[in-house]
């Protein structure tokens, strides 16, 4: 079984693949669609997710029977070359509008919002409706642009809140920017899918389940985009009587809207209307369309708007967030309120037995002065962060039909391209590979937890769990919801799907109702441990003891707070992967009790070699480099015994520098048995592209940019020219050719 999970390794399959977000932003053809999608095939790109964008053809409206006629195209040809297709819901975003033809068939499903004021004082506009007045009671003070008054009017208004549309003067804050609709009511909801996803089965149904393999949904947000919320919530028809169940009373609602006095009202109410808001959000707007979908044989995809949004991930198929606007910059990975998003997706998977969750990643990830500058480098850190964390499906944004700097395209769009227009281009298969690799190994398998981190949408800690990562502890985020609707109790643990936990780490600052109190109750009173504060990492060390980690040397350990270390279990045999999340390459060893033949498997290549251990205390210990921004993976065949004893070393034995900048540089290099000759790079910004000899040698754009030339050396002088690619094509890039000689 092990060499097969090898082979698969090489070669993980098409359903691993990126599944970009295609871009279309200008005119298409289904010619040139269908050719471009050869062009993603060809460099193992086996999957997208259509995506109507500023710029789409006018000759195709959107959702008309031509539309359908180019995608049932673009499906039949996908399906030719086992392409798996998803389609965005909405044209552009964010969702829930249907372009706005919900809400021109009903303008009272725009958008909805409450306000307060004095009574008598407001004329009610076309769809306003007075909900109900209040006497201001001393508890509150009358709004500071108010007039005194003893009672106030709350009325149900419209956000005035927009969507991004797709043709210029339907962008933010322009005069044709469709509204957006109601997601709070579920009639709103209905239109929205009978305008869509109801259109797409009638026209499309035989892709269902197939080629198409779901629905994108993507940030969607109750008052739209340009509202001006001030003084005001999202609100609906029906839902003051939800309000009123999760215990809301007139003196919530008025402390929702109006000045008070009491800061604990003010709490309680804001906390009883995020639980009405999320729960109405699951029933009218998630639980419609995963039910939809499930019905019709397609996956719900997307994102919610937050990062922390973990309890309405039981909705999707495929849990999903966004790694979007710098949101998680380099090194800030555990201290971004934002950090959170990989593991809110990965952990809702596991419990949920789902075999997928993704991550959109890159859009507008670039510099901050020029948000097309995205490196190689930005993208192995942002890929690999999410791998550290369990994502399985990477959904980078965004490949454009045509490219945002080009004519008739939209320059102000959502940058950077990361496809056929980017310089990366040349080498996305090596890229693509990697992402299929990372994200097989990542699914369908046991990530070996000491511990759950319990969490809420309202709060996800970041700052106690830091500690965890840092010292090399598994954990996993619970959810609240999950725990008091999906998991049970016995013998002291929590135990949901796969997963038992007997410890729970509870931040002091997360908000427990009486229900979740008693039922963790039990949990400690049957043996299990419970810790409520903020030293998290101070407990776990008292009680938990690793039996697989990472060990730096002495000389790293400063660094090694950066390695992220992994211990999988895929079809019951161990995997253990470092990531290096910090700027130093850090040296060590991974020590483990689990016994057997070990191996290293290449994610770039899908290679394995192996690797020697040692006996130690703890078991045996493999020797690991970790360089910035890359990933070494181990896997251990506890089928065959382990080997024991040195590995071969490599031994400087010459390092010539080549001052290389767009030009030739030349060394001397005399063969011998065993000797290598690896061709390192510094100062490079974007990419090279490599001769040796006049002869191409390769293509280089991610870290640590180093090329093994060896097979391409003569006995003599050799030459080595270095093709600068990218923005900064008059950089000063050097060179060295380290030769080695390998000692058995």
């Amino acid at each position: 079984m092990y060499d097969i999970l090898s082979n698969i390794f090489k070669n993980p399959g098409n359903s691993f693949s990126p599944m970009p977000l295609w871009f279309l932003n200008s005119t298409i053809t289904a010619e040139e669609a269908i050719h471009r999608l050869g062009e993603f095939h060809k460099k193992g790109v086996d999957g997208v997710i259509i995506c109507p964008r500023m710029g789409f053809d006018p000759t195709v409206p959107y959702l008309s029977d031509k539309y359908m006629a180019l995608l049932d195209e673009i499906l039949a040809a996908a399906a030719k070359r086992r392409m798996m297709v998803a389609i965005n819901d909405e044209a552009m975003y964010p969702t829930g509008s249907a372009h706005g033809m919900v809400t021109e068939a009903n303008p009272l499903f725009a958008a909805r919002c409450l306000f307060a004021v004095p009574s008598g004082t407001h004329t009610l506009a076309d769809g306003e409706e007075l909900i109900l007045t209040l006497p201001l009671n001393d508890k509150f003070a009358a709004p500071a642009d108010g007039e005194a008054t003893s009672n106030y009017d709350f009325i149900l208004g419209f956000t005035g809140g927009t969507i991004r549309g797709i043709t210029p003067d339907e962008d933010d804050g322009m005069p044709n920017a469709p509204l957006a609709a109601d997601l709070l009511n579920p009639d709103a909801v209905d239109a929205f899918i009978a305008n869509t996803h109801e259109k797409y089965h009638r026209t499309l149904g035989s892709h269902f389940g197939t080629t198409l393999i779901g629905f994108y949904n993507k940030a969607p947000d109750l008052a739209g985009r340009q509202a001006d919320m001030k003084g005001k919530i999202s609100w609906t028809y029906d839902i003051l009587d939800d309000f009123r169940a999760e215990g809301g009373t007139t003196d919530h609602l008025a402390a929702l809207l109006l000045p008070s006095a009491n800061k604990r009202t003010v709490r309680d109410a804001e906390n009883i209307y995020r639980r009405t808001i999320r729960r109405r959000m699951g029933t009218a707007f998630y639980g419609k369309l995963s039910d939809w979908c499930r019905k019709h044989g397609v996956a719900l995809m997307g994102h919610p708007s937050s990062s922390s949004d973990c309890e309405y991930m039981k909705y999707f198929d495929v849990p999903g967030e966004d790694l979007f606007r710098r949101n998680v910059e380099h090194g800030t990975e555990l201290t971004s309120p934002d950090s959170v998003m990989a593991k809110c997706t990965s952990d809702a998977a596991r419990h949920m037995g789902a075999g997928r969750n993704s991550n959109e990643c890159f859009g507008m990830c670039g510099a901050e002065d020029d948000p097309t500058d995205f490196t190689g480098r930005d993208m192995m850190r942002s890929l690999n962060f999410l791998f550290a964390r369990g994502v399985n499906m990477i959904i980078p944004h965004a490949f454009y039909y045509t490219a945002p700097t080009e004519e008739g395209s939209n320059p102000t769009d959502r940058t950077p391209d990361v496809g056929m227009h980017s310089i990366l281009w040349e080498d996305y298969k090596k890229l693509s590979g990697y992402i299929k690799r990372m994200s097989w190994l990542n699914s369908m398998n046991y990530n070996n937890p000491c511990c759950a981190v319990l969490c809420s949408s309202d709060f996800m800690p970041t700052k106690a769990v830091a500690g965890l990562f840092e010292n090399g502890y598994t954990f996993n985020y619970l959810t609240i919801d999950d725990v008091m609707n999906r998991a049970h109790i016995h013998d002291g643990r929590i135990i949901i799907d796969r997963y038992q936990y007997d410890i729970l780490l509870v931040d002091s600052r997360l908000r427990l109702d009486p229900a979740i109190v008693l039922k963790l109750g039990r949990m400690v009173t049957e043996g299990g441990k419970m810790y409520r504060g903020n030293d998290f990492v101070t407990f776990v060390k008292k009680n938990v003891k690793k039996t697989s980690y990472f060990e730096p040397q002495k000389k790293d350990e400063a660094q090694a707070k950066h390695i992220r270390f992994v211990h999988l279990t895929k079809s019951g045999y161990p995997f253990f992967l470092c990531f290096n999340e910090g700027d130093e390459t850090v040296t060590g060893h991974i020590i483990t009790d689990k016994s057997g033949l070990c191996r290293t498997f290449d994610p770039f290549t899908g290679d394995t070699a192996e690797l020697m251990g040692e006996l130690c205390p703890d078991g045996i210990r493999y020797p690991v480099t970790v360089k910035p921004n890359t990933a070494v993976i181990l896997g251990i065949n506890t089928d065959v015994l382990p080997t024991l004893g040195a590995n071969p070393e490599k031994t400087v034995c010459e390092i010539v520098a080549l001052p290389v900048a767009d030009g030739e540089a030349s060394f001397e290099y005399h063969p011998a048995e065993a000797k290598i000759c690896l061709l390192t790079f510094t100062g490079v910004h974007d990419a090279l592209r490599v001769k040796v000899n006049g002869t191409a040698a390769g293509f280089l754009a991610y870290e640590p940019f180093e090329l093994d030339i060896t097979n391409h050396l003569t006995d003599g002088i050799n030459t080595v020219e270095a093709e600068i690619l990218g923005k900064r094509k008059g950089e000063t890039v050097s060179a060295a050719a380290e030769v080695y000689l390998v000692n058995e």
